[in-house]
Order: structure tokens, then C-alpha cells, then sequence
């Protein structure tokens, strides 16, 4: 049963016959109900099915970080969605992800240029950066932080972490990490959370 929206002559939602109305980021579309597929996928069908697999569940563990870092990247495609195009366009190779090509933020704020890394005396991160003032940004912008190990799904982060304006955020790693490899990730997002920089890649860790 189909719904009608706005009166007789507005969008519907739901099925009429071999006719499915629904809707995309807020724009009503038609499209026939389609039949059953019979045949069985294979060649580049079944490469890029493999490969869409592949890029989904590298980032399913990243999801509340991509929702903040790909927040409005465009008017059709944000978060995870908008996340894993990227991925799939940029960061792929062979049907694997390549971690030093990922993106965990995109945008147009300005990150800091002297943001670096370092694995602390115990089981962590520093990141550091200057704390001097530059020009389109806030010294109440956030430091957004991710330590990755996608083979066990492992994802450390922190959403909101240090203000711009102190110049160091610590990240603890659980003991599970002790002697692996790590992806790390860093971005800024605005203080009034209307944008965010583009992440940067520090390169695989290994702690402990």
C-alpha cells in the first residue's frame, strides 16, 4: 500500500503495482519494483561486489567518527556513506584498503601544520601541535584522534578531545594493542561543529 504525501498530487511513499515510491535526502523518486534476479554475479561484477564489501567492513568500526569528519561533504552523500565512496574511489587496491590513502575527515578548516605523533612511556599517544593562533580558525576547534587496528576491528578514538589552543591531546590504548600495528588519524573539527579539516595520516605504529 502506497502513502501519499502533501495531498493526491504530492510524493508517495510505499508500492502502486510494479511502481515504488520513495525518497533520498528529502527528494521523492519513482522507480519500477523490478524482478528477481536469476543470474549469479561474476567477473567485474563480483570484483566490485568484493571490493564494496571490503571497503564497508574496514569502516563499519569507525562509524560515529565518520559521521563528524564527512558531516556535510556534500549535498547528496555525508558520513559513513559519503566515507566509503572516498574509500572506494581513492583509497583501494587490488580490492583492499589502503590505510595510508584513507580518509577519516574531509573538509575545508584548517589543521595544524606542525600536528605530529608519539608513542608515550606507557601504553598511548601524544599528538602535539602549536597552539598559536591562525587565521579561519577557533582556539576552541577539537582535536578529533583515532588509533586503528582494522585486522581484530580495534578502533581507540576521541570525538571531541583537546581545544586548538592548549597543544596536546593523550589517547590510552588498551593491552590488546601491546605490540601491533596501529593506523593513526587526526582532524580538527570547528568549535561551533559547522565544519571539519581534513584528516591526516601518521603512518603504522607499532606500540608497546
Amino acid at each position: 500500500m502506497a502513502r501519499y504525501k502533501d495531498g493526491v498530487t504530492g510524493a508517495f511513499s510505499g508500492k502502486i503495482g510494479p511502481v515504488v515510491g520513495s525518497s533520498w535526502n528529502g527528494v521523492p523518486y519513482m522507480k519500477s519494483k523490478g524482478n528477481a534476479r536469476t543470474s549469479v554475479a561474476g567477473g567485474a561484477e563480483l570484483a566490485n561486489q568484493e571490493k564494496f564489501s571490503a571497503a564497508h567492513a574496514w569502516l563499519k568500526p569507525l562509524l560515529p567518527l565518520l559521521r563528524i569528519g564527512f558531516h556535510g561533504y556534500s549535498k547528496t552523500a555525508y558520513g559513513f556513506n559519503a566515507a566509503k565512496s572516498y574509500t572506494l574511489k581513492h583509497a583501494m587496491e587490488q580490492g583492499q584498503v589502503r590505510p595510508e590513502l584513507v580518509k577519516i575527515s574531509a573538509g575545508d578548516l584548517i589543521s595544524a601544520p606542525d600536528l605530529t605523533v608519539s608513542t608515550t612511556a606507557g601504553l598511548g599517544l601524544r599528538f602535539n601541535w602549536s597552539s598559536v593562533y591562525l587565521a579561519g580558525t577557533d582556539g576552541k576547534d577539537q582535536l578529533m584522534a583515532l588509533a586503528y587496528h582494522p585486522e581484530d576491528a580495534t578502533a581507540v578514538y576521541v570525538l571531541h578531545g583537546a581545544f586548538r589552543d592548549t597543544g596536546e591531546q593523550l589517547l590510552s590504548l588498551p593491552p590488546e594493542l601491546t605490540r601491533k600495528t596501529i593506523h593513526i588519524y587526526a582532524a580538527f573539527v570547528a568549535a561551533d561543529r559547522s565544519r571539519q579539516s581534513e584528516s591526516t595520516y601518521f603512518g603504522p605504529i607499532t606500540v608497546g
